[in-house]
């Protein structure tokens, strides 16, 4: 049956309302934005949070409460260069100018959008990403520390890589994703590695594995491409 102009409206407004309660609108935000911050990534936050989840095992992804913060941390999160397949980061972030001057280590900001407030092992996890992404590492390394759920082996590993490579130390980084089976975005991190350390063709072949092992519907499919090709215009 076709909506008529009010029906549909009122189903955006409804949709709007939803996305709020689920924390993955900011409150204040209207049907038309005059402007945006020079530094906004001007991205979907719900999208966003989708794609930072992907690096979960499937049970755990819906086990995760949007934080309140969310959107707003999306408006100010900068963009960056190589972004690390990692609890919450996600593709848009990549900054295409950032990545031609081999800027390898995202930036962080001095707070995050709220901790979760459970303790749950996926809570755990979560509250070091969002500390590593805020440069708080001590902190970061308590969450993980306390984390000893098997099912989270090879994501609270891969959060230690990343954590290491936010620190400048990629030997260690390295050492870490290559001890993880070889999923897609352990793959694509191993790719990062390789690139940093000038391995331009084993870089090119671990994105092009990546971005095979990701379906089309996956926005780190399309990053690890972006990354192989991006590599292959590199001397080797």
């Amino acid at each position: 049956m076709e909506l008529s102009v009010a029906q549909i409206v009122r189903q955006a407004l409804r949709n709007l309302a939803t996305r709020r309660e689920a924390n993955l609108e900011s409150p204040d935000s209207g049907a038309v934005e005059p402007h945006m911050a020079v530094d906004s990534l001007a991205l979907e936050p719900a999208l966003a949070w989708q794609a930072s989840l992907e690096v979960l095992p499937n049970p755990f992804r819906t086990q995760l409460i949007t934080p309140a913060g969310w959107p707003a941390w999306m408006e100010r999160l900068p963009a960056t260069g190589w972004v690390v397949h990692a609890l919450g980061e996600f593709p848009q972030r990549l900054d295409m100018e950032s990545v031609l001057k081999d800027d390898f280590v995202s930036p962080v900001l001095e707070d995050h959008p709220g901790l979760p407030t459970g303790d749950s092992p996926v809570d755990l996890l979560f509250s070091a990403a969002l500390s590593r992404q805020a440069g708080q590492w001590c902190q970061a390394r308590q969450y993980l520390d306390r984390l000893n759920d098997t099912r989270l082996v090879e994501a609270v590993i891969n959060e230690r890589a990343a954590l290491a490579w936010q620190q400048g130390d990629r030997r260690a980084a390295e050492k870490l994703w290559d001890s993880c089976p070889p999923l897609p975005g352990i793959l694509y991190n191993r790719g990062l590695a390789r690139c940093a350390a000038g391995q331009i063709n084993v870089a090119s072949e671990l994105f092009n594995r990546a971005a095979e092992g990701w379906p089309e519907s996956s926005p780190w499919h399309h990053l690890a491409r972006v990354c192989e090709l991006t590599v292959g215009r590199q001397p080797a």
